[in-house]
């Protein structure tokens, strides 16, 4: 339910080319975007219950659900297996006078509202966990929308906002070049590639971490068999050798579920934090 060429659309069409070779038939990866993934999922959900239609989902996709209210993963799909998650930071811009968590969050409880951050857009998770920071942290803050994760770095580093939370990747790219400055890991531990950076809980708000999963799931009425098919051999190719080699320089790490209820569980985790994150949250940015 996304569109060609990003990020997620090269991991699902990695992960075809391996599926080819063990399910011995085409796999084809057929574009679906708009209406909040509800192009998508409806057209999986108006397709034979046969296994021969997979859904690519996402962790926004939660995020969706909780706010939007239009559709339940859970009860409408049977989930397979996660595929990979992408670790996400924390991040202010080159000449940010935060130069800790500390300091960004004595500045918001200082001044209500006058530190801007970037996001998708409402209601998007990263929206959701600054929400549940600024609960937690005792600060608040200005929620201000952008296309995605490029234009939201861009932002930070233009000055535009005081800080975003993001894929690690981005981090990766810029941090180097001293274009952005990582204040926290959102990770329970440490990342390897920023071994100096404190986790958000080090560095002083309690949250749960936020990695941005992905995964695979099939019509709700799918023969068990089936299912029990399609799980293991998704859940096999998401950790083999070549989907690893291609997709781990992307900052993906790749794993996969042992069960589809463990997928299942995974996803109901996620929307307690954010129906509660979501909670008299005004779902409105500038």
């Amino acid at each position: 339910p996304l569109p060609a060429g990003g990020a997620a659309d090269v991991g699902v069409r990695t992960m075809a080319l391996e599926l080819e070779k063990t399910l011995k038939q085409p796999v084809v990866v057929d574009n679906k975007p708009g209406g909040l993934f509800m192009v998508g999922l409806q057209s999986v959900l108006s397709a034979p219950a046969d296994g021969y239609t997979v859904l690519h989902l996402n962790l926004g996709m939660v995020g969706v659900q909780v706010v939007q209210k239009k559709f339940d993963l859970n009860k409408q799909l049977i989930p397979l297996t996660i595929a990979g998650d992408s670790a996400m930071v924390l991040m202010v811009g080159p000449n940010s006078p935060h130069k800790t968590m500390k300091d960004l969050i004595a500045f918001g409880r200082a001044n209500p509202s006058k530190l801007n951050y970037a996001t998708p857009g409402p209601g998007a998770i990263e929206h959701l966990k600054i929400a549940q920071m600024e609960k937690l942290g005792g600060f608040t803050g200005t929620n201000v929308a952008y296309k995605g994760g490029p234009d939201m770095v861009k932002a930070v580093i233009g000055g535009e906002v005081d800080f975003t939370v993001a894929p690690a990747i981005f981090a990766m790219q810029f941090a180097p070049k001293g274009q952005v400055k990582v204040l926290a890991a959102m990770d329970q531990s440490r990342l390897k590639e920023f071994p100096d950076v404190p986790t958000i809980v080090e560095a002083g708000v309690n949250v749960s971490p936020l990695r941005i999963w992905s995964g695979f799931a099939v019509h709700p009425d799918t023969p068990p068999a089936i299912v029990q098919r399609l799980q293991r051999e998704f859940a096999a190719v998401a950790v083999s050798a070549p989907v690893v080699e291609k997709l781990t320089p992307f900052g993906m790490t790749l794993k996969s579920s042992k069960t589809s209820d463990d997928f299942r569980k995974q996803i109901a985790s996620d929307v307690v934090w954010m129906t509660e994150a979501a909670a008299g949250l005004k779902l409105e940015a500038n």
